[in-house]
């Protein structure tokens, strides 16, 4: 199941329960799909996500077409979308200062205002045919066509936003001033981010962010420069850590063009299965068996 899935069985009957709460669906392809249960078409989509399988492939072990296949995650894509992401994480949004002090764990203790630490992410995908379109999506940074979003985790490891997919060539500070993620902050709240995320001039009132310092025209860091580095590192390693969860979903490999309609729905999928996964941070977790 963790193989397949990324969660363990009792997650997997979790969602299937949610999905049959949810449905009859309308199926993507205009006719729906009989002959399979709810539990092997999430199933198969979870496959299609977690190992990248072809629809071939998925068609012979179900026994089924290529087509059904297609038909199936276009669907099951849609219903999680609207399920996990809008219906979770975008309903319940960033939790408060005082909630994330609630479970503050040991690396921030150095920032007990922070309420996100922020990073950007970036996905190759297939060449657009549009030449306006391979302008915009051609990543200097990867030196291929990719698309990029940016995550965000709280102190405790959640990931409790993410925005859409946006051409590779966008700024991770034009998104952040884009997708509207700095207008869920409140006074006193702080950001924790890399140096790619020089946003000091969009920040609104009261609203703080721990960057680590730039060198300029300086040879080396002073001990204070090199310690708040460290600091702001340990911190921020969460973020970095749930990305890479993240892309652990081998369909974020590569993004072909027959999936490029889908591709900001996938990922936010993608991000929104990997809360229930088990807690990143070890201190986390050993509360969360606690408390079970």
């Amino acid at each position: 199941m963790l193989l397949y899935t990324s969660f363990p069985s009792e997650m997997f009957n979790v969602l299937v329960a949610l999905l049959e709460r949810m449905g009859p669906f309308n199926y993507y392809n205009g006719w729906t799909v009989q002959g399979f249960s709810t539990s092997d078409q999430l199933l198969m989509t979870l496959m299609k996500l977690r190992l990248n399988l072809r629809d071939l492939d998925l068609a012979e072990r179900f026994d089924t077409s290529k087509s059904t296949v297609s038909n199936i995650f276009n669907t099951y894509i849609a219903a999680l979308h609207e399920i996990l992401f809008e219906g979770v994480m975008k309903t319940v949004g960033i939790p408060s200062q005082l909630k994330c002090k609630g479970s503050m764990p040991k690396s921030f203790e150095e920032f007990s205002s922070a309420r996100i630490a922020m990073d950007a992410t970036e996905i190759t995908q297939d060449v657009p045919s549009n030449m306006n379109s391979q302008s915009l999506s051609y990543s200097n940074y990867k030196s291929r066509h990719t698309v990029k979003a940016v995550t965000c985790v709280a102190p405790n490891g959640a990931l409790v936003y993410c925005s859409e997919l946006y051409p590779g060539s966008t700024s991770d500070a034009a998104i952040v001033d884009h997708c509207g993620i700095l207008d869920m902050l409140k006074p006193g709240d702080m950001i924790l981010a890399d140096k790619g995320f020089n946003i000091f001039d969009k920040l609104p009132p009261g609203v703080t962010l721990n960057i680590p310092p730039f060198l300029s025209s300086k040879s080396h860091f002073t001990k204070e420069e090199a310690q708040l580095c460290y600091k702001i590192g340990r911190s921020r390693i969460h973020v970095e850590r749930a990305n890479e969860r993240i892309k652990n979903y081998c369909i974020l490999d590569h993004i072909p063009s027959q999936y490029r309609h889908l591709s900001t729905k996938i990922f936010q999928v993608c991000v929104a299965l990997v809360n229930l996964q088990t807690p990143l941070l070890k201190e986390i977790a050993e509360k969360y068996e606690i408390g079970h």
